[in-house]
């Protein structure tokens, strides 16, 4: 019996872990990994479509009102655990409507029918 406790914080260390390694990693420490290579194409209709979802997910939690206008450069690399891995720099309006660009990173796993939203932040 005492043995389901132990799983689930196992689970929940796991599942930790994953959050800090993954999710709270910042978008200039992935952009300096091996591996990335630039879009051929940034105004692909798929890549534009990305975009756009990575805005709209951001405004879910962070509700400041920014306005996807268009991703004008992007980079991919496949990652093992996570898919296909996009780092983007988005144009958009932010929530007083003045133009803006802002690093996107964020996940597409095709296989799942998901995207994650890794980071958003002002572009530097």
């Amino acid at each position: 019996m005492m043995r389901r406790p132990s799983l689930l914080l196992a689970a929940a260390a796991a599942v930790v872990a994953i959050y800090v390694a993954v999710v709270a990693m910042p978008a200039a420490v992935v952009s300096q990994e091996q591996g990335w290579v630039p879009l051929p194409d940034v105004d692909a209709h798929l890549v534009q479509e990305l975009g756009r979802w990575a805005v709209a997910e951001h405004d879910k939690t962070a509700n400041d009102r920014v306005k996807f206008n268009r991703v004008v450069s992007g980079e991919e690399r496949e990652d093992p655990q996570l898919g296909v891995k996009y780092h983007f720099v988005v144009d958009a309006l932010d929530g007083n409507g003045r133009d803006g660009k802002y690093e996107v990173v964020m996940a597409e796993q095709v296989w799942l029918e998901r995207r994650i939203l890794i980071s958003f932040n002002p572009a530097r």
